[in-house]
Parts: C-alpha cells; sequence; structure tokens
C-alpha cells in the first residue's frame, strides 16, 4: 500500500497537494500540466516535497534516496541504455533476469535497443522495472511513443502482466479507454490536486463536476435548474425546455450541470412507442454535421441553443438512413443522465 500523507510541493505558483492511498492499479489522468509526473517523481525520491510523507507498505520513505526506495519506474520515453543489450538493461536494475521470460522478451535478451520494435522497448523498459523487486510501480504514459495500430493490443498485454503483479501501480495516462482497460481505480488530477478518485466504473459513470465529466467523455454537458423533485425523480429546466433525470441529491431552485455520453443519446424513429425512460426527454433537431468514427458515426445535432454529440453505431446509421435525413428527433434515457454542481 501506498500512502500520500499531505503531499504539498510548489513548482513556482502551481502547487501540488495530494493527501491520498493507493493500492491496486490506478490510472491517473489529467490534463497536461496537472502535476502528474511531479507525482510520480515525489513517490520515486527524484523530487522532494515540502510538506508531507511518502509511506510505502508502513516505511516511511520521505528522506530516501530513489535507489533505496524499492520503487519501479518506466519513464515516459522509456529510458533505456541504447548502448546496451536488452540483458544488460534489465541487469542493470537487478539480478533478475525471470521477469524477461514473464514478459516474453527473454528471447530479445542479446538484442541492441535500437534493434528492437515499440513494443520490445515498452517491455524492456517494464522488465528493469520490475528486475530490483519493486514495492510499488509507477508508469509514466507508457503508450505515449506508440502509433495508433499496436496501441490496443499492447495495452490489453501490459494490462494482464500488470494484473500478475502483487504491488500498487500508479499508470500515468490522458486515454480514458486505457484507464478502463488497465485499472481498478482512477484518480484524475486538475492543477496540483486529485479531484475525484474511485473504483473505474463509478468515476466514469458519475462524475463529481463538470470538469471530471468532460474529461472523461461526457461531451454533452449543459446548465441547468433543478424544477421539481419526486419520489420518482428530477425535472431540470435547461435551454431547450425541460430534461427528465434520475433521483438526485440537490434542492429545487439549484443551477446545476447535467451531462449525457454520446454513445447514450438514442435517435428516435417515428411511431415508436416511447418507454418510460424516454418520456419527455425527446427533443427535435437538425443535423449539423456528421463523421465516421472507427464502427460508428459521430453525429451533430442543433436543438436550437445547444448542440449534442450523438455516437450511432454504423448498422444503425444505415438501418434509419440518417445519411439522407436533416430533421432528426434524439431521446436522453432518464437513467443515463448525470447531474452535477456548477
Amino acid at each position: 500500500m501506498l500512502e500520500l500523507r499531505g503531499i504539498e510541493k510548489r513548482l513556482g505558483e502551481f502547487t501540488v497537494s495530494v493527501d491520498e492511498v493507493f493500492d491496486g492499479i490506478t490510472a491517473l489522468i489529467g490534463p497536461s500540466g496537472s502535476g502528474k509526473t511531479t507525482l510520480l517523481n515525489i513517490i520515486a525520491g527524484l523530487v522532494r516535497p515540502e510538506k508531507g510523507r511518502v509511506i510505502l507498505n508502513g516505511r516511511d520513505i520521505t528522506g530516501l534516496p530513489p535507489e533505496k526506495r524499492r520503487v519501479g519506474y518506466v519513464f515516459q520515453d522509456y529510458a533505456l541504455f541504447p548502448h546496451m543489450t536488452v540483458r544488460e538493461n534489465i541487469l542493470y536494475a537487478g539480478d533478475n533476469l525471470e521477469v524477461a521470460e514473464m514478459l516474453g522478451i527473454d528471447h530479445l535478451l542479446d538484442r541492441k535497443v535500437h534493434e528492437l520494435s515499440g513494443g520490445e522497448k515498452q517491455r524492456t523498459a517494464l522488465a528493469r522495472a520490475l528486475a530490483g523487486n519493486p514495492e510499488v510501480l509507477l508508469l509514466d504514459e507508457p503508450m505515449s511513443s506508440v502509433d495508433e495500430f499496436l496501441r490496443k493490443r499492447l495495452t490489453l498485454e501490459l494490462s494482464a502482466v500488470l494484473r500478475t503483479l502483487d504491488v500498487p501501480v500508479i499508470y500515468v495516462t490522458h486515454s480514458i479507454r486505457e484507464a478502463l482497460v488497465v485499472a481498478d481505480e482512477i484518480a484524475v488530477m486538475r492543477s496540483g490536486e486529485v479531484v475525484q478518485k474511485g473504483r473505474t466504473e463509478e468515476v466514469y459513470e458519475y462524475p463529481r463536476n463538470r470538469f471530471v465529466a468532460e474529461f472523461t467523455g461526457f461531451e454533452n454537458v449543459f446548465r441547468g435548474k433543478i424544477a421539481e423533485k419526486g419520489s420518482d425523480g428530477t425535472v431540470i429546466e435547461w435551454s431547450e425546455g425541460v430534461v427528465h433525470a434520475g433521483k438526485c441529491e440537490f434542492e429545487e431552485g439549484e443551477e446545476v450541470f447535467f451531462a449525457v455520453r454520446p454513445e447514450y443519446v438514442m435517435v428516435i424513429r417515428e411511431g415508436k412507442e416511447l418507454g418510460r425512460n424516454l418520456e419527455g426527454n425527446v427533443f427535435p433537431g437538425r443535423i449539423v454535421s456528421r463523421m465516421k468514427v472507427g464502427p460508428a458515426h459521430e453525429v451533430l445535432v442543433s436543438l436550437g441553443k445547444e448542440r449534442v454529440v450523438v455516437v450511432i453505431p454504423d448498422h444503425a446509421y444505415h438501418r434509419l438512413e440518417i445519411e439522407r435525413r436533416e430533421e432528426i428527433k434524439i431521446g436522453f434515457k432518464r437513467n443515463r443522465i448525470r447531474v452535477f454542481r456548477p
């Protein structure tokens, strides 16, 4: 278990301030400049905090140099020694070549770093980080130098390896997709602070504020006001009228934001009976643009004052003849609407 107790580090006018406990695999996400790499460097002993303690498995390592901490670190650019072989890179960190077999690179041990592919370099860097039997593993955007074609497969492979380890892992990434594949928990950083931390599904489905919502993929975020609360849900006034959501913690008259993911916006077919989940949440709109994205189409719909992004699977896109339409009706499922404070 890794405990960061009252950690503070000032960098000019910017301050990293964290008080959290990390166990299992945690994805640390946030925009560039939010303090993610600085936090890893504090844990690794490369940066000394002004306040607070770093406690690893009950051992206070705040004052220890990096080599005494038992922290494995995979840097963003891997930081492999180019003049050494894979074997020499691994042995530099510890006398443990078994990790090469575990990671499937034992046949590469005598190759030089420049002879390796991007995925092989990544696994070599991970093997070196694990060779010293670390008590915590830090990975700083390990997919940043891998091309998009390989990223999905390597993320799955890396996830499988990390789940065999019995140490806390902190995995820095900009990608919510990577975080969902790799991590048990997500911690979202903004301006040097962790603004939300919890189980992966919890953070993804129930953002605490607008920043977390937008960063984790809620592209449709709107301002509103609680108009009515009842035993079966909430009515929210917004620029397009009213929308019906599930129960929420806010009181009538409170200003709020509500959000719905593009993949949870429904295209409503004429004459189709609406279920209770969609009643009161259907809005006519005009298609502004269409874009093919993987096995789906991303459609931008103007409702008047607001615009809504809708992700439609290809089979539905063609069946509903979206390509030939200008007008469309869309609906928000009330159980998919998330409400939070401004």
